[in-house]
Protein backbone atom coordinates (compact mmCIF):
# COMPACT_ATOMS: atom_id res chain seq x y z
CA UNK A 1 0.00 0.00 0.00
CA UNK A 2 1.34 3.53 -0.81
CA UNK A 3 1.06 6.19 1.16
CA UNK A 4 0.28 9.63 -0.40
CA UNK A 5 -1.69 12.98 0.38
CA UNK A 6 -4.86 13.34 1.13
CA UNK A 7 -7.66 14.10 -1.43
CA UNK A 8 -10.70 15.92 -0.82
CA UNK A 9 -12.69 12.70 -1.19
CA UNK A 10 -10.68 11.39 1.84
CA UNK A 11 -12.30 13.54 4.41
CA UNK A 12 -15.43 11.61 5.31
CA UNK A 13 -13.00 8.19 5.59
CA UNK A 14 -10.54 10.13 7.78
CA UNK A 15 -13.36 11.65 9.74
CA UNK A 16 -14.79 8.40 10.35
CA UNK A 17 -11.22 6.33 11.62
CA UNK A 18 -10.65 9.39 13.99
CA UNK A 19 -14.08 9.53 15.69
CA UNK A 20 -14.45 5.40 15.72
CA UNK A 21 -11.22 5.65 17.83
CA UNK A 22 -12.20 8.40 19.63
CA UNK A 23 -9.46 10.71 18.29
CA UNK A 24 -10.19 14.52 17.77
CA UNK A 25 -11.66 15.46 14.36
CA UNK A 26 -14.27 18.14 14.46
CA UNK A 27 -11.81 20.74 13.67
CA UNK A 28 -10.84 18.11 10.21
CA UNK A 29 -11.50 20.36 7.27
CA UNK A 30 -10.61 19.92 3.67
CA UNK A 31 -8.11 22.88 3.76
CA UNK A 32 -6.38 20.64 6.65
CA UNK A 33 -5.57 18.05 4.20
CA UNK A 34 -3.50 19.85 2.44
CA UNK A 35 -0.93 18.35 5.43
CA UNK A 36 -2.42 15.04 5.81
CA UNK A 37 -1.68 11.51 4.15
CA UNK A 38 -3.37 8.61 3.93
CA UNK A 39 -3.19 5.01 2.83
CA UNK A 40 -5.89 3.39 0.82
CA UNK A 41 -7.34 -0.13 0.47
CA UNK A 42 -10.15 -0.94 -2.00
CA UNK A 43 -12.91 -0.16 0.34
CA UNK A 44 -11.05 3.59 1.40
CA UNK A 45 -8.64 4.83 3.50
CA UNK A 46 -7.19 2.36 5.84
CA UNK A 47 -4.66 5.03 7.83
CA UNK A 48 -4.11 8.52 8.13
CA UNK A 49 -1.84 11.16 9.59
CA UNK A 50 -1.33 14.92 9.75
CA UNK A 51 0.72 17.83 9.98
CA UNK A 52 0.48 21.32 11.28
CA UNK A 53 3.33 23.66 10.64
CA UNK A 54 4.42 26.77 12.65
CA UNK A 55 7.61 28.25 11.31
CA UNK A 56 10.11 25.24 12.63
CA UNK A 57 8.20 23.24 14.49
CA UNK A 58 4.98 20.92 13.36
CA UNK A 59 2.58 19.03 15.21
CA UNK A 60 2.09 15.91 14.51
CA UNK A 61 -2.09 14.66 14.56
CA UNK A 62 -4.65 12.33 13.73
CA UNK A 63 -2.17 9.45 13.77
CA UNK A 64 -5.01 6.31 12.52
CA UNK A 65 -4.83 3.04 11.55
CA UNK A 66 -7.83 0.91 10.75
CA UNK A 67 -8.13 -1.90 13.30
CA UNK A 68 -8.36 -4.53 10.98
CA UNK A 69 -4.86 -3.24 9.16
CA UNK A 70 -2.64 -3.24 12.74
CA UNK A 71 0.25 -5.00 13.40
CA UNK A 72 1.36 -4.44 9.92
CA UNK A 73 3.61 -1.38 10.16
CA UNK A 74 1.22 1.07 8.47
CA UNK A 75 1.92 2.63 12.19
CA UNK A 76 5.16 3.28 12.15
CA UNK A 77 5.09 4.14 7.59
CA UNK A 78 2.01 6.91 8.15
CA UNK A 79 4.57 8.53 11.18
CA UNK A 80 8.05 8.43 9.25
CA UNK A 81 6.57 9.93 6.13
CA UNK A 82 4.58 12.62 8.08
CA UNK A 83 8.10 13.26 9.77
CA UNK A 84 9.92 13.16 6.54
CA UNK A 85 7.31 15.93 5.44
CA UNK A 86 7.91 18.08 8.68
CA UNK A 87 11.61 17.62 8.10
CA UNK A 88 11.00 18.57 4.23
CA UNK A 89 8.89 21.57 5.05
CA UNK A 90 11.34 22.93 7.73
CA UNK A 91 10.38 21.92 11.03
CA UNK A 92 13.20 21.15 13.15
CA UNK A 93 11.10 20.09 15.98
CA UNK A 94 7.64 18.03 15.73
CA UNK A 95 5.16 17.77 18.64
CA UNK A 96 2.29 15.53 19.41
CA UNK A 97 -0.34 15.07 21.78
CA UNK A 98 -1.42 11.59 22.81
CA UNK A 99 -3.35 9.89 25.59
CA UNK A 100 -3.17 6.16 24.03
CA UNK A 101 0.34 5.52 22.37
CA UNK A 102 3.07 6.97 24.26
CA UNK A 103 5.09 3.73 24.28
CA UNK A 104 4.79 3.89 20.11
CA UNK A 105 5.82 6.67 20.01
CA UNK A 106 8.90 6.85 22.57
CA UNK A 107 10.13 3.71 20.38
CA UNK A 108 10.52 6.57 17.60
CA UNK A 109 12.50 8.37 19.19
CA UNK A 110 10.04 11.01 20.82
CA UNK A 111 10.21 11.82 24.64
CA UNK A 112 7.64 13.73 27.00
CA UNK A 113 7.58 17.18 27.98
CA UNK A 114 5.93 19.33 30.47
CA UNK A 115 3.33 20.97 28.18
CA UNK A 116 4.49 24.33 29.70
CA UNK A 117 7.22 23.74 27.71
CA UNK A 118 5.58 24.15 24.39
CA UNK A 119 6.35 26.31 22.22
CA UNK A 120 3.36 29.37 22.04
CA UNK A 121 2.47 28.27 18.55
CA UNK A 122 2.14 24.62 19.89
CA UNK A 123 0.18 25.88 22.67
CA UNK A 124 -2.23 27.76 20.64
CA UNK A 125 -3.22 25.03 18.40
CA UNK A 126 -7.00 23.88 18.67
CA UNK A 127 -5.51 20.29 19.23
CA UNK A 128 -3.27 21.97 22.67
CA UNK A 129 -5.71 23.92 23.46
CA UNK A 130 -9.44 22.53 23.03
CA UNK A 131 -9.41 19.25 21.89
CA UNK A 132 -7.21 16.64 23.65
CA UNK A 133 -7.31 16.42 27.46
CA UNK A 134 -5.46 18.38 29.82
CA UNK A 135 -4.09 14.34 31.00
CA UNK A 136 -2.71 14.17 26.78
CA UNK A 137 0.67 13.67 27.38
CA UNK A 138 3.22 16.21 24.85
CA UNK A 139 6.18 14.57 23.02
CA UNK A 140 8.92 15.63 20.96
CA UNK A 141 11.42 14.60 18.63
CA UNK A 142 13.83 17.31 17.53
Amino acid sequence: MRIEQARRSDLAGIRWLLEYEHLPASDLTESALERFLVCRDEKGVVGAVGLELYDDVALLRSLVVDRDMRGEGLGIRLTEAAESLAHRLGAASIYLLTTTAEEFFRRRGYRIVARAEAPAAIQSTTEFSRLCPSSAVLMVKP
